[in-house]
């Protein structure tokens, strides 16, 4: 017995030792020794950074950053604050009191995944889109995009607000979002059909569903409920609201989307 005794004596002091070694191990960071910059943040340690997000992120904050049970991490903003040296002291311990866990790897990847966390932030301000923004910013309000969209105060909030779109997002998935917007849907504005047993169809925003009924936001920007038992069916094969606008030709798309580049919000 007192040989057992001493064996889980000595295993629990080695254990505790490789703890204090490595951090991973424990969750808890050795904040003294983390730099304020990120020593890893080259092109190709944010590409590693990505694929480590797929593995350990991606299942809650979306596959783009884009939120669903966890944070949307393409606005740039935080809870835990946002310099190198606080991202990986969230990411190394998580968020206490919320679904947040800590990230169990080396610090080098907790490094590279700060950097790709950035990189999802700040995307749009990498690239100088070639078009002219005053002419897109015309083509906008021609095309009535306020009707779905909000910039600051100006418009509706049935589609994501654009303020600092061109912040958050790529010239690529700007051009996307305009000629294919079926492509990329975020949860958050997923559009479904309801055929109702009067014959009325609602279209609208999915906001909550269960077993017993389904809440949209319909065209009109007015919060509806209704009974599945109500409810003849529901369609979900045109996940985006918004048409896809082909008919621009090169020259207006490259207008628009330096106009909605240009919206780097209030920073």
């Amino acid at each position: 017995m007192r040989v057992a005794a001493l064996s889980l004596a000595i295993l629990v002091t080695i254990t505790a030792a490789q703890a204090q070694q490595n951090p991973a191990l424990t969750g808890e960071p050795l904040i003294g020794a983390v730099p304020e910059v990120n020593p890893l943040e080259t092109e190709a340690d944010i590409k590693q950074g990505a694929a480590l997000f797929q593995t350990h992120c991606s299942y809650c904050h979306g596959g783009r950053g884009e939120g669903g049970r966890g944070a949307d991490l393409t606005a740039g903003e935080y809870r835990m604050g946002g310099s190198d040296r606080e991202l990986f002291k969230t990411i190394r311990i998580g968020v206490p009191g919320s679904e947040m866990p800590a990230v169990r790897v080396s610090d080098d990847e907790i490094w590279r995944l700060v950097g790709y966390v950035k990189r999802l932030g700040s995307q749009g301000l990498l690239e100088k889109a070639p078009g002219d923004a005053v002419v897109g910013e015309a083509l906008y309000a021609k095309n009535g995009c306020s009707g779905c969209h909000k910039i600051r105060q100006s418009g509706t909030d049935l589609g994501p607000a654009l303020d600092d779109i061109g912040r958050r997002r790529g010239l690529v998935f700007l051009e996307q979002s305009l000629v294919k917007p079926e492509a990329y849907v975020a949860n958050a504005f997923r559009a479904i059909q309801v055929l109702l047993k009067s014959g009325e169809t609602v279209a609208g925003v999915r906001l909550n569903e269960d077993d017993l009924s389904v809440q949209l936001r319909d065209l009109g920007g007015n919060l509806r409920s209704f009974s599945k038992d109500n409810i003849r069916e529901i369609r979900r094969d045109k996940p985006s609201l918004m048409p896809p606008y082909e008919g621009l030709n090169k020259e207006e798309l490259a207008n628009l989307v330096a106009y909605l580049n240009s919206l780097r919000g209030t920073r």
